[in-house]
């Protein structure tokens, strides 16, 4: 019965489901523990790659209720970047998360508010698709099939994980949302490669994404 109706056009109760999850204090622990793992590493390496929880306290994956993932931490130095940019990707098949860290040396101590932050938003941005995939929601077998761009950050599973991402970021920095939001896509132009006119587009879908719940 819950699988049809996760599966149903009707998507209320999904929602709401999701938003109980998602607050759960569970939920918030298991973000925290890994950024606290992640942070742990950061200060104390330079560079790297890493495999958590395994390189903090010997235990190869990371619980979640009935759901369980690894992670692989890439650090990597550069006087090109001016404070730190982070990147991550979901490999649905292992449940591994992996995270790229690139920052600048000079000031590394004074990162790490501001990495906190954004952890934050990636870490509950990627537990979002193992979540989405543990429950077949939005119909997506594989969250990363190739398409880039506008038509990946507008898909259904992104915006999702896009919503809930920020929202743990602005709880975490006590940020307003919109702003986050905006300096995101501000920041990683790189990465989202779309111009003005659709960063705006995809943007106003996630600050109007609780709006449909």
């Amino acid at each position: 019965m819950v699988d049809k109706l996760f599966k149903s056009t009707k998507l209320n109760y999904f929602f709401i489901k999701k938003e109980i999850l998602l607050e759960s204090q569970k939920y918030n622990s298991l973000v925290r523990e890994i950024v606290k793992h992640i942070v742990y590493i950061f200060k104390n390496n330079s560079e790297g790659e890493f495999y958590l929880p395994y390189d903090v306290n010997n235990n190869e994956e990371y619980e979640f209720k009935d759901i369980y993932l690894s992670l692989e931490l890439i650090l990597e130095k550069s006087k090109e970047t001016e404070e730190f940019l982070t990147n991550a990707e979901f490999y649905p098949q292992e449940n591994v998360v992996s995270i790229k860290i690139v920052y600048n040396p000079r000031n590394k101590s004074n990162l790490i508010y501001n990495l906190i932050g954004e952890l934050n938003e990636v870490i509950t941005h990627e537990i979002t698709h193992l979540h989405q995939r543990h429950n077949e929601l939005f119909y997506s077998n594989n969250i990363m099939n190739g398409d880039e761009g506008f038509n990946y950050y507008t898909k259904p599973e992104e915006i999702d994980a896009q919503y809930y991402g920020f929202k743990r970021m602005s709880k975490i920095t006590k940020k307003p949302f919109e702003d986050l939001v905006r300096n995101w896509f501000k920041k990683y132009k790189d990465i989202h490669q779309m111009n003005n006119e659709d960063s705006d587009k995809v943007i106003n879908m996630i600050l109007n994404y609780k709006s449909k719940t």
